[in-house]
């Protein structure tokens, strides 16, 4: 079994719940291919996009079948462009490690269909900026408002802002800001693309993956805590906002 961290499971199933399925999706920031695997179970195919060094390896690793039906770009979405149209765009923290967060929006619209749906995640909350966005290379954190105008903006509607995992991915942070207080140090010289391509899988230490903690810590253990959680989901009060839009049918 693979371990999940408790943050990318709460977010999991708030992306399950909301996702609407199609024929293709592209998943951006794809990393270790632990969401892109079970994506593949609402599309025909999909194409998973990251600019990491890993991303070979990681998909060397998957089942047969889901590689027939999974295909892999290395490459940086920001500066390059993908081949095709999409259903679904999918994109983890990322747009938080982005300058230009407004073109990044834009682009998203592009590479969908007519009608298209996006979900996206970032860290939610200016007063949270802590050590640990630092360490891993993010360029700032959002309030709701900002959100609904930046993607109205860019051209999207039906927008809905979910402040997530409320109030475990807040209790959670505090290990994770004690580690990154550890950490920074080491990583002062790091420029902002390797803190990037360092930060989320490649954060949980291998000794973790490969212990029981899976056994005690998967979806089916984390789902109560989830639907309790959906409770504070319009709450603004969890440090982690996913979000749901839609490209515009052609004939709106």
């Amino acid at each position: 079994m693979k371990y999940r961290a408790p943050r990318f499971l709460f977010r999991r199933h708030e992306i399950f719940r909301h996702i609407e399925g199609g024929t293709t999706f592209i998943e951006v920031g794809a990393g270790n291919l632990l969401l892109s695997e079970e994506l593949v179970k609402f599309f025909d195919r999909g194409v998973a996009v990251d600019f990491t060094d890993d991303l070979k390896i990681s998909y060397s690793k998957l089942a047969g079948e889901i590689r027939s039906r999974l295909e892999i770009l290395n490459l940086d979405f920001v500066t390059q462009s993908v081949p095709g149209k999409f259903d679904c765009f999918i994109a983890c923290e990322v747009m938080e490690h982005i300058d230009d967060d407004a073109a990044f929006l834009r682009k998203i619209r592009d590479v969908l269909k007519p009608g298209g749906q996006a979900i996206i995640s970032v860290p939610a909350r200016v007063k949270y900026w802590s050590v640990h966005d630092e360490l891993v290379g993010h360029v700032r954190r959002y309030e709701k408002a900002e959100l609904i105008e930046k993607t109205t903006g860019a051209g999207f509607s039906s927008v809905r802002v979910i402040s997530y995992g409320f109030p475990w991915v807040n209790i959670l942070s505090l290990p994770r800001i004690w580690l990154a207080r550890r950490s920074i140090s080491d990583r002062k010289d790091w420029d902002q693309q390797r803190q990037t391509s360092m930060s989320n899988h490649n954060q949980i230490p291998s000794w973790l993956s490969n212990s029981i903690l899976p056994f005690f810590v998967n979806r089916f253990t984390i789902y109560p805590f989830a639907r309790f959680s959906q409770l504070f989901n319009a709450s603004d009060r969890s440090n982690g906002y996913v979000i749901i839009m839609f490209k515009e049918p052609a004939d709106a």
